[in-house]
C-alpha cells in the first residue's frame, strides 16, 4: 500500500474535495483520481460516494481515517528518524489569530534556519477548532489559549502567560478599567476564541456589565473599531503594538491584572515529539 496514496486520502478528508487535495499535495486532480481508484482496490472497497458532486468520503472511509493517519505520521516519524531526527520531515501546526503576529513568526523563522529540510505548514483557527483537528490528527501541534478543560488524549505544554489590559479611545474618560467598560460601548472578542473565554469569564467574576456593541474574530479589527472611537474592549497586551499606544488609552484589566495562558498542544505520546520540541523550544525562546 502506497503510503503517498495515504497522504492523499488525508488531503481529501481535510480539504473536502478532490481539486483542493490536488493542490495540497502537489500532483494534477487526474492523478488524485488515479491513487484513490488504485487505493481502492487494494482495500477492496470503495471509499468514495461517487453518486454526488464533488465525490464525498463513504462510511468505510470515515472508519479507516484515523488508523490512515497514524500510519501517515508512523511513516514521517520514520522518514524523520533515518534522515536526521526532528531536522527533516513535516510539521502540521495550528495557531490562533492572537499568536499570528510576533511570537510564532519569530519561532518560526529561528525553526526554519535550525532545521531548514524540516517542512512547515501553518493554518490559523479558533482554538476550539485547532484542539480538535489535533485530536484527530490532522494538525500535529497547534498554538492556543489554555484551556481549563482538555480532550483526553491531549497534552498542553506551556510557553508563555500575558496579562490582558483595556483598551479605549484615547480621549476616553474613566480613571479605571471598571469605570470605561462600563460606560463605553463593548466591542468583544468572539466568545469561541480562547481569549474571548478568558475575558468573559473574568467580566462575571468581577459582575463588570458591559453594553454589547460588536463581537469581531480579528484582534486587529477589534482594536481599529477602538482607535476609531467606537468602543472599548480587553486585548491581550501582546496585541498593543507602539504605533497603537499613540492611538489608543491602556490600562490594566484588573489588580493583578487578567492573565491569558499561550500552550502548544499536541497528541500525547508519553513524550514531547521530535518536531514539536524542537518549535516548543524556539516558542518560548521567543516569549523572552
Amino acid at each position: 500500500m502506497n503510503i503517498r496514496h495515504l497522504e492523499t486520502l488525508l488531503a481529501i478528508a481535510d480539504s473536502g474535495s478532490f481539486a483542493a487535495a490536488a493542490e495540497r499535495v502537489g500532483v494534477t486532480q487526474s492523478a488524485v483520481s488515479m491513487q484513490m481508484k488504485t487505493l481502492e482496490e487494494e482495500l477492496g472497497a470503495p471509499l468514495f460516494d461517487r453518486a454526488r458532486r464533488p465525490p464525498v468520503l463513504n462510511e468505510t472511509a470515515d472508519g479507516v481515517l484515523g488508523r490512515v493517519r497514524e500510519l501517515v505520521r508512523l511513516s514521517e516519524d520514520i522518514r524523520a528518524l533515518a534522515g536526521g531526527g526532528a531536522t527533516r520531515g513535516r510539521l502540521r501546526l495550528g495557531i490562533i489569530p492572537t499568536a499570528a503576529t510576533g511570537l510564532v513568526p519569530a519561532a518560526l523563522a529561528r525553526l526554519a534556519e535550525r532545521a531548514p529540510d524540516l517542512r512547515i505548514r501553518v493554518e490559523s483557527g479558533l482554538s476550539v477548532d485547532l484542539l480538535r483537528r489535533v485530536a484527530q490528527g490532522a494538525l500535529d501541534a497547534a498554538v492556543v489559549t489554555e484551556t481549563p478543560r482538555l480532550e483526553r488524549g491531549l497534552v498542553l505544554n506551556p510557553i508563555h502567560e500575558e496579562p490582558l489590559v483595556v483598551a479605549a479611545p484615547i480621549g476616553a474618560s474613566g480613571r479605571s478599567d471598571r469605570d470605561l467598560l462600563r460606560t463605553l460601548p463593548f466591542v468583544r472578542f468572539n466568545r469561541r476564541t480562547g481569549v474571548g473565554r478568558v475575558i468573559d469569564t473574568a467580566l462575571r467574576q468581577r459582575r463588570i456589565v458591559v453594553s454589547e456593541a460588536m463581537e469581531l474574530d480579528s484582534i486587529e479589527a477589534i482594536l481599529a473599531m477602538v482607535a476609531r472611537g467606537l468602543g472599548v474592549a480587553v486585548a491581550p497586551a501582546g496585541s498593543i503594538t507602539d504605533t497603537l499606544r499613540k492611538t489608543l488609552r491602556i490600562v490594566p484589566f484588573g489588580n493583578p491584572p487578567v492573565l491569558r495562558r499561550i500552550a502548544l498542544v499536541e497528541r500525547e505520546r508519553g513524550e514531547v515529539a521530535p518536531t514539536t520540541g524542537l518549535l516548543l523550544e524556539e516558542l518560548r525562546a521567543a516569549r523572552d
